[in-house]
């Protein structure tokens, strides 16, 4: 009897593929993911270390990867740098002048905003600065010289009206004052170029905290400097 052909196949021997060997592939491929994660977090450690350039650390790791430099993270890493350099130069002048409890600063991904409250630097009603506190916004000029930023300068008023209050009408056109003043200081006194100020008044509307008390409203009551990212032009 003539056996079919199903029956030869199946009759007849297939080798087995050793299959046990096969996970170092994906093991290989995880362990050079992690590598490149470690590499780039000790790239970033750097943040801290003034003695070390981004663009250095960054080069010399794409290279060793057999990759091509790219400039717009070393432009990226670079800024955060000096964005980190900045901050800790503001707080240095802001502790050295015992001004924390008038001064605070903060920093994000887009600018780094220097809150002085409005009593160190003007009087009620008015927008001429005080000459005594002249020293802090002397000390900022000399960081917003060695950097290339934009700077925004707002003004920030509380919620109560100026009705027969000095020269300005309403809150609006006093924290707009306040905001050309701190302008013109760092353009005359300082001797910074005019086209990198906007100036901006926005009076009562973007509070702090509720005007519901004299220490919330004295919070309200404010100049904000903002250095802005040169990455966040591009």
């Amino acid at each position: 009897m003539k056996k079919s052909i199903f029956e030869l196949f199946t009759k007849k021997k297939i080798k087995k593929i050793d299959t046990s060997d096969l996970w170092i592939v994906p093991y290989a491929d995880f362990m050079s993911v992690l590598m490149i994660l470690f590499l780039l977090l000790f790239a970033f450690a750097y943040a801290s270390r003034e003695d070390k350039k981004y663009s250095q650390v960054i080069s010399s790791l794409q290279i060793e990867m057999g990759g091509k430099i790219s400039e717009s993270l070393k432009n990226e890493l670079e800024e955060r740098q000096k964005s980190d350099q900045t901050e800790m130069q503001l707080n240095e002048i802001i502790e050295k002048q015992n001004l924390s409890k008038y001064v605070t600063v903060h920093k994000n991904l887009e600018r780094i905003k220097l809150t002085l409250n409005v009593p160190i630097l003007f009087e009620e009603g008015k927008c001429e600065l005080h000459g005594e506190f002249k020293g802090i916004l002397h000390g900022i000029a000399m960081i917003l010289k060695g950097i290339n930023n934009d700077i925004v300068i707002e003004g920030h008023t509380d919620n109560i009206p100026l009705h027969g209050v000095g020269k300005m009408r309403s809150n609006w056109e006093l924290s707009q004052s306040r905001a050309l003043e701190v302008i013109r200081f760092f353009i005359n006194n300082e001797g910074i170029p005019p086209q990198r100020f906007a100036a901006a008044g926005y009076g009562e509307y973007h509070p702090l905290f509720s005007n519901d008390s004299n220490e919330h409203r004295s919070y309200n009551r404010r100049i904000e400097i903002n250095i802005v990212s040169n990455m966040s032009k591009v």
